[in-house]
């Protein structure tokens, strides 16, 4: 099964792109696929992907440079402080070395400056329709 998690903060412009690709997913029917919004990655969440095959992440991610490109990237962020918002890299982590879970990961990111407004409302919207579509087109 495939998993689509994505998040962010719906009330903060650009942070919201994980949660409005997930919502317009939504729309489509999709098999053997399961969608999850969530405001910020926690260590529960881990629970709701053992049965993944494959697990997709969809955020905004800090770029100073490339707003609104797309890019895919874990990231291995170097911290040993195990907070109540966690990154990609620590999820994978967590279902390997807790759960014995391998899954394929993936990320989707949307390179922004700017989290609190949306800057530029079309290359935006863009940005999540391609997305969705790449996601719809390889299941």
């Amino acid at each position: 099964m495939r998993v689509i998690v994505g998040y962010g903060n719906s009330l903060r412009g650009e942070d919201a792109f994980g949660v409005d690709v997930v919502l317009a997913l939504q729309k489509y029917p999709l098999v053997n696929t399961r969608i999850i919004e969530a405001f910020q990655l926690t260590p529960e969440l881990c629970l709701e992907l053992l049965d993944a095959d494959e697990v997709v992440f969809v955020d905004a991610s800090y770029s100073k440079t490339n707003q609104y490109a797309l890019a895919c990237a874990v990231r291995h962020e170097s911290s040993s402080n195990l907070s109540h918002q966690i990154s990609v890299a620590m999820i994978q982590e967590l279902l390997q070395s807790v759960y014995h879970h391998f899954a394929d990961i993936c990320v989707y990111s949307l390179l922004t400056h700017q989290f609190d407004t949306i800057d530029n409302v079309v290359m935006y919207q863009k940005g999540v329709q391609d997305v969705v579509t790449h996601l719809l087109q390889n299941p």
